[in-house]
């Protein structure tokens, strides 16, 4: 049973990882009608100066500060090139959008190199959030991780504890998508930008 609530939770995180990565696609071809090819490259230097301003400062600002970096390069690709061949159709849209995906992985590279960097997040979220713990009297909860003895397997097959952890990083990411989530929904239908966000899609 452990296991199933552990594959559900993963499958309900690698939903909510999606949401977060097409929300703003979604929004900008509604709204706009552009085809931004680049949309997922900017997640990709997001996190790049994330890990440059977190290796400087810390893991909680970098959370602010990339997301505003990102932002200020979108608007500014938006104001000086987007902006400028709108007018001409989809197609030039989707030829500048691709050539910028490529100039910004290309600098990626460049920057950062083509191999992995190590990145470690805070205390706070190392580890698991939670341990499923299945034994002989059924299926328990526990925050963190387990004890270790609890999670002995005894002789007596019969008897057997298996713990499942959920990994912190994970929970955290779907906390950050729900909220994500419920402001984007505040944000359409309980404010004056989101009537006329709706306007305009209808």
């Amino acid at each position: 049973m452990e296991f199933i609530i552990i594959s559900m939770l993963n499958g309900l995180s690698y939903g909510l990882l999606l949401f977060m990565l097409s929300s703003g696609l979604t929004l900008i071809f509604s709204m706009m009608g552009v085809l931004n090819f680049a949309h997922a490259s900017f997640y990709m230097v997001g996190a790049y100066v994330g890990y440059t301003v977190a290796s400087l400062v810390g893991f909680w600002p970098a959370l602010i500060v990339a997301p505003l970096v990102v932002g200020a390069l979108g608007a500014m690709f938006e104001r000086f090139s987007l902006r400028r061949v709108h007018k001409f159709g989809h197609v030039p849209e989707l030829l500048v959008t691709f050539g910028l995906s490529y100039i910004l992985l290309e600098l990626v590279q460049l920057i950062w190199g083509r191999t992995a960097v190590e990145f470690r997040p805070p205390a706070i979220l190392q580890g698991p959030a939670f341990t499923l713990v299945h034994g002989a009297d059924g299926m328990g909860f526990t925050w963190g991780a387990a004890p270790p003895e609890m999670c002995t397997a005894a002789a007596d097959a019969a008897v057997r504890v298996f713990c499942s952890p959920f990994p912190a990083t994970r929970g955290f990411m779907m906390l950050v998508a729900l909220l994500m989530l419920v402001a984007l929904w505040l944000l359409l239908t309980r404010t004056r930008i989101g009537l006329v966000i709706q306007a305009a899609l209808t």
